[in-house]
């Protein structure tokens, strides 16, 4: 396992899985690649034994390995066991009864959160994940079935242990595949924890809960691994000072055992915006830290034997089945099991080799993960370490001195060598956080640097404590005051970090061939630009290195200095039940409504969508009326980006005065506290933004309506001959007053057609909406609703819209719109159009 053999065919492995993923899946490409993928094998027999030509074998050999990706990626993706749950669900919800070992205790949640939390009426839902072996038929009989199911239950329910046998009746409901750009692959992010989907069980009466026997050795395994991942948090927490310890505990069990819940959210975004994430996440830092104090422990007796490395392997082992198993812990644990390979086979074995050993073997296991933002990091980071930090010390540090002459000297050396290390894992992170994220984190290494001696510190004495509350409670009381001084440290320069300005930058999205030349030029700036002798060390040769990296400066650079093409476009976003539309014109940036009745949406939808699109400021966000579901998410944006101004009617204005303790006040007077100007606008007011002008319609400013919903702002944009209508929430009554001939005539607008549409109150059906919408007879209908209204209302709104192009989020996903300068009109949807 030579550096020079694994690494390349770790490499090829995953290019064929990319090629194959990009090449497109289906069971008609599986033998083409395996055809070529042994004439490759075959011919690099030849070549090694009958030519001699060595370099033409591992050639060969990784064509070989590039078919192998992508047929493996093939089979993995379309070959499933005949009981799988997930196959055998598909895409559509089922109404099921399932019968299965509870793999943890129940746990009460708030299903409420976001900034309007508060207002929510959600009320808290039990979970619990479930290993489904059965489904119950109506007569009785059981179909084996194999899969783990998250059980959301709208009730609490009797605490039952992990490993008690359950039957449960309720929606199953398969990962949704993402419906905005930017937003969380939970299709992707079930598969990499097993999940099949989520049980919807409405009361508790519909769960029947069989507790196990003591001693049974069915559901032995999920109850003493609950029983140890509990007991860790009590050794690791107990006897710590009472003082501010929600902060601290969170920060502590996501350190030290993977535990991430609602504690850590605070906590967790200052060590984003800081570019110290890494951190939080147990990865090969936080094994590190764990093999190396084993290590250290082991050989203060003497020098080293083979069992040292099978003792750092099975408290690897051990550890990982106390702590959160996800995807990057099972990472790690591989990664530095696969280095402890070398001390327990009494060899030298190349660290880099291992490395890529365990990659290849996680690729095979689960070649899906390739995709995945924690796999290139940690891959990617573990490799640039190994191979590019020496170069990246030796050029900007000079190579280390081993014969250092005080402890100053060995500091110093010692701060040089995690500078390089820094700098070598930021440059390598960067282009991959800027393709999932967009995000770049300037100050990440010199503020990594800084934040290392405090988390291995914090580290190892959290696993000494942990060790000694197991063994000698009394002993682990000496460590509980440095353990909580340590955390409370970590925790206020991490604070301090995130205060600095410019520790965290949004830019545009990367392109996936962006980041890989971005990564390709690392590696070239650090083997190429050090060398003195040949083309690279002459000023040429320097110079094409820099010109290189200009060239992907300006690449990635150029979609914010491009002129906007289209003289409108708009972005409907899929929020659930709810709206959130963008439209910009040049320059000019609009959001018309920003909700949901998920009163997270903001958070989790919203503002990655907007990231993702480029937006970087906001002229005018204008709540059409006051619906929570159509203003939820307005402060998570204020707090994200530069707004101008806020757009609202005079009749929210009253009824933010009219109560004083209601959502409307509350939203109203954090916009006060941010210091964003609110301004009303009604029927008669014009504004310009772009080329754009919009024209409100509706309503007057002392006008009173029955319904909150027929005081919904009605706005008519019209752009380059082509007219568009916002319409709100309007109901019977603002339909019947507006009637679709003012509309169409409305004083300073343009042509009388109507060309897009929003569809009013989500789509809701009427006679009255039937006509209303018939008469504008729209080119093209925008529908923001969830699944529920949608399928109740399609049928009637296909025989109305017959002539007319519908984008409904509820199926289509985020969509969009864009008119050019010459009234053409383009649509596109974020999921693939039904078939």
């Amino acid at each position: 396992m030579s550096r020079q053999r694994v690494t390349p065919l770790a490499i090829a492995l995953a290019v064929g899985i990319a090629l194959g993923s990009w090449v497109g899946s289906g069971r008609g490409i599986v033998w083409p690649w395996a055809v070529s993928g042994a004439i490759a094998l075959a011919g690099a027999s030849v070549a090694r034994v009958v030519c001699r030509r060595d370099a033409v074998s591992h050639g060969l050999i990784a064509v070989a390995a590039v078919c192998l990706g992508a047929m493996w990626l093939d089979l993995r993706r379309h070959t499933v066991t005949p009981d799988d749950l997930a196959a055998w669900l598909g895409g559509e919800p089922w109404l099921v009864r399932v019968r299965g070992t509870a793999l943890e205790p129940p746990v009460l949640r708030d299903r409420a959160a976001g900034s309007m939390a508060v207002f929510g009426h959600r009320p808290p839902a039990t979970y619990f994940d479930l290993r489904v072996t059965a489904l119950l038929e109506r007569d009785g009989t059981t179909v084996p079935v194999s899969g783990t199911v998250l059980v959301r239950v709208g009730e609490t329910v009797a605490p039952f242990r992990a490993g008690d046998r359950v039957e449960a009746l309720g929606m199953l409901h398969p990962p949704a595949p993402p419906g905005n750009p930017g937003e969380l692959d939970y299709r992707r992010h079930a598969r990499s924890r097993g999940r099949a989907g989520t049980l919807s069980v409405p009361r508790r009466d519909l769960l029947v809960i069989a507790h196990a026997r003591r001693g049974a050795l069915a559901g032995a395994w999920p109850r003493l691994r609950h029983d140890l991942r509990r007991r860790a948090q009590s050794w690791l927490l107990s006897d710590l000072p009472d003082a501010d310890r929600r902060p601290r505990d969170a920060l502590l069990s996501a350190l030290l055992l993977g535990r991430r819940g609602p504690q850590l959210d605070g906590v967790g975004e200052s060590f984003r915006r800081a570019g110290l994430a890494h951190f939080l996440a147990i990865s090969g830092l936080h094994l590190g830290v764990m093999a190396g104090f084993v290590l250290f422990l082991t050989r203060l007796g003497g020098r080293h034997r083979r069992w040292h490395g099978w003792l750092v392997i099975a408290v690897v082992a051990t550890y990982l089945v106390v702590v959160e198993v996800r995807m990057p812990v099972l990472r790690a644990g591989i990664m530095t099991m696969a280095a402890c390979l070398g001390l327990a086979a009494g060899r030298r074995l190349r660290v880099g080799g291992l490395v890529s050993a365990s990659g290849i073997g996680l690729l095979l296991w689960r070649p899906d993960e390739l995709f995945t933002p924690g796999f290139q990091l940690s891959y990617g980071v573990v490799l640039g370490l190994i191979h590019l930090a020496p170069l990246v010390r030796a050029r900007c540090f000079g190579r280390p001195d081993a014969f250092a002459a005080s402890s100053a000297e060995m500091v110093g050396q010692w701060l040089r060598t995690a500078c390089a290390a820094a700098l070598t894992a930021w440059a390598v992170a960067t282009p991959i956080s800027l393709h999932h994220w967009g995000v770049l984190w300037p100050l990440a290494a010199p503020f990594s640097v800084i934040v290392l001696p405090l988390v291995a510190a914090v580290l190892a004495v959290g696993y000494v404590k942990m060790v000694l509350a197991a063994l000698l409670p009394s002993a682990a009381l000496l460590l509980a005051v440095p353990l909580a001084l340590g955390a409370d440290v970590l925790l206020a320069v991490v604070a301090a970090m995130d205060a600095v300005p410019g520790s965290i930058i949004h830019v545009a999205h990367a392109p996936a061939a962006w980041s890989l030349a971005a990564i390709a030029w690392v590696c070239m700036w650090a083997v190429l630009g050090g060398r003195i002798w040949g083309f690279w060390g002459t000023r040429r040769g320097r110079w094409t290195i820099r010109l290189a990296g200009f060239a992907l400066v300006a690449w990635l650079s150029w979609p914010l200095l491009a002129p906007q093409p289209a003289a409108l476009r708009v972005d409907m976003l899929a929020v659930g039940d709810g709206s959130c539309y963008l439209l910009r014109s040049g320059a000019s940036n609009v959001i018309f409504d920003a909700g949901s009745s998920n009163l997270d949406a903001g958070r989790r939808l919203v503002v990655p969508a907007l990231r993702r699109l480029g937006l970087r400021r906001i002229d005018a966000l204008v709540i059409s009326h006051p619906n929570l579901d159509h203003y939820s998410a307005v402060l998570e944006i204020v707090d994200a980006f530069a707004v101008t101004t806020i757009l609202v009617t005079p009749q929210l204005i009253r009824d933010g005065e009219s109560e004083p303790a209601g959502p409307v006040r509350y939203l109203l007077d954090e916009l006060t506290r941010r210091m964003v100007p609110v301004r009303s606008v009604a029927a008669g007011d014009r504004r310009q933004y772009g080329s754009c002008r919009w024209t409100w319609l509706h309503p007057g400013r002392a006008a009173v309506f029955d319904e909150v919903n027929d005081g919904s702002m009605v706005i008519r944009i019209d752009v380059a001959g082509r007219s568009v209508l916002l319409c709100g929430d309007i109901q019977q009554q603002a339909m019947e007053t507006l009637g679709a001939s003012a509309l169409l005539s409305a004083p300073g607008a343009g042509p009388a057609a109507i060309d897009v549409l929003e569809l009013a109150h989500h789509g809701s059906h009427h006679a009255r909406a039937e006509s209303f919408v018939g008469a504008l007879e729209p080119r093209v209908v925008l529908q923001s609703t969830g699944p529920t209204r949608w399928r109740r209302t399609r049928d009637d709104w296909d025989r109305v819209l017959r002539g007319a192009e519908r984008l409904v989020t509820a199926r289509d996903g985020a969509c969009r719109v864009e008119i050019d300068r010459d009234g053409t009109l383009r649509i596109d949807r974020f999921r693939d159009p039904p078939r």
